[in-house]
């Protein structure tokens, strides 16, 4: 009883100041799904957008201070790592949250009755909607939190985008994320309205030919709108079979031992799934006189393409060594 009154009293002093927000909110929402199909698509684009297929050793860095390693694919799973030590699993569909993650004082378990190709095949205004399950845990043994969130989705259409790895044509889709309101008697439905009012706004920009999202957009009211850009894509190759490790290791101390300044050197790895040309580009003389050069490494995965640079210097025992 005590709580019926609590609820109806919030009901006096908050529902004229929400309701506004919430008619703003909605009527926005709404428009994100009723408007998807007579949105600019671009069909080809959307046709060649396949379910991510990531491989061990690709990693994505992003302007927001975020990067993400994938550090292994089995039984329809993706791990990754990520930029400060956590770890987490889930499906190659990058629309559902991971099913598992781990940080240094917390972990989840996730659950959904959604497919792992959820919105899969993308079409212009193809829409979906599924609920996903957590259950949040802390190291110090606190009671866990379960929480329950309704996420619907819908393909918007294609768009251009610019970020600082470079201009992409991408297929963007749109979520909104909100939690549903259970025992509020009978005042549920001004609850419900109120956590709508407080839904997540995701827009990913995924771009076919990376095979991953270049940009994320999250709003919230009365929250800052966070923005993650690409700034780069590559391949870490430490995640090749140890074999492919051996042969790339002695393609490059070739290549920076005989190669001019502009001349590649051409590997593949022993699947064919993993393909590199080894460029070395400058050269100089280090801080002790030892010879240095800078090569750059350019790695196909499966289509994709990725590059880093790196700075190595010449050992006594004739081996090149990664400086700085």
């Amino acid at each position: 009883m005590k709580n019926m009154l609590e609820a109806k009293q919030l009901y006096r002093i908050g529902a004229t100041a929400v309701a506004g927000g919430i008619l703003l909110l909605l009527t926005g929402c709404q428009a994100m799904l009723q408007g998807v199909a007579a949105s600019r698509a671009d069909q080809r684009l959307i046709a060649r957008a396949a379910l991510p297929g990531y491989v061990p050793g690709e990693y994505f860095v992003y302007d927001d201070g975020t990067s993400v390693l994938v550090t292994g694919v089995a039984k329809g799973l993706v791990s990754w790592k990520h930029h400060n030590g956590s770890v987490s699993q889930g499906y190659p569909n990058f629309i559902i949250p991971a099913l598992f993650w781990r940080s240094a004082t917390h972990s989840s378990q996730g659950s959904t009755a959604a497919p792992a190709d959820f919105l899969w095949p993308l079409a212009a205004g193809n829409q979906g909607r599924f609920t996903f399950h957590q259950t949040l845990s802390t190291e110090e043994g606190t009671p866990p939190e379960q929480t329950s969130r309704n996420w619907v989705c819908a393909v918007e259409g294609t768009s251009r985008v610019k970020v600082p790895a470079g201009e992409f044509d991408t297929v963007v889709i749109a979520c909104k994320g909100y939690a549903s309101a259970e025992g509020a008697g009978g005042v549920t439905g001004f609850l419900e309205r109120v956590e709508e009012f407080f839904a997540v706004v995701r827009r990913f920009s995924y771009a076919p030919e990376l095979g991953h999202y270049v940009l994320r957009e999250d709003r919230q009211m009365g929250l800052p709108k966070s923005r993650r850009a690409l700034v780069s894509n590559s391949f870490n190759s430490t995640l090749l079979p140890e074999n492919d490790q051996r042969r790339l290791n002695s393609a490059v101390q070739a290549a920076l031992s005989k190669n001019q300044d502009g001349v590649a050197t051409h590997w593949v790895s022993q699947s064919g799934t993993v393909s590199a040309m080894l460029v070395p580009y400058r050269s100089f003389q280090g801080e002790n006189g030892q010879a240095c050069r800078e090569y750059r490494s350019t790695y196909n995965v499966k289509g994709r393409i990725g590059q880093h640079s790196r700075e190595v210097c010449r050992q006594p025992d004739g081996r090149w060594q990664r400086v700085g």
